[in-house]
C-alpha cells in the first residue's frame, strides 16, 4: 500500500498543467527601396497588410471577400487595395 501511494504521488508530479499560449498582436516591417510593408498578425494569423510607398499615399491590402477564412489573409483568394480617402 505504501508503494501504491508513492507511485500515485510521482504520477501527479509528472503531470504538467496545460497552458494555452495566446499570442498578442505582432507587426513585421519589411523595408525596400521603393516601399515599406507592415504585416499585422494576431494569434499568428495575418490579418492586415499596410503598404507605405516612398512616393504616394499608404494603402492597405484586404481580402476581396472578408467573410471567408475569418479574415486570414494567407488563405484569402484575392487581395484588393484600399485607401483612406478622408479622416474625420
Amino acid at each position: 500500500m505504501l508503494l501504491f501511494c508513492s507511485g500515485t504521488l510521482v504520477a501527479d508530479d509528472e503531470k504538467e498543467p496545460e497552458e494555452k499560449k495566446v499570442k498578442g498582436p505582432d507587426v513585421v516591417l519589411v523595408e525596400s527601396e521603393k516601399k515599406s510593408i507592415h504585416e499585422f498578425r494576431h494569434n499568428g494569423r495575418l490579418v492586415m497588410i499596410k503598404v507605405v510607398p516612398k512616393k504616394g499615399k499608404p494603402y492597405y491590402l484586404v481580402p476581396e471577400d472578408p467573410s471567408k477564412h475569418f479574415g486570414d489573409l494567407e488563405r484569402a483568394e484575392k487581395l484588393v487595395p484600399r485607401w483612406i480617402l478622408k479622416r474625420f
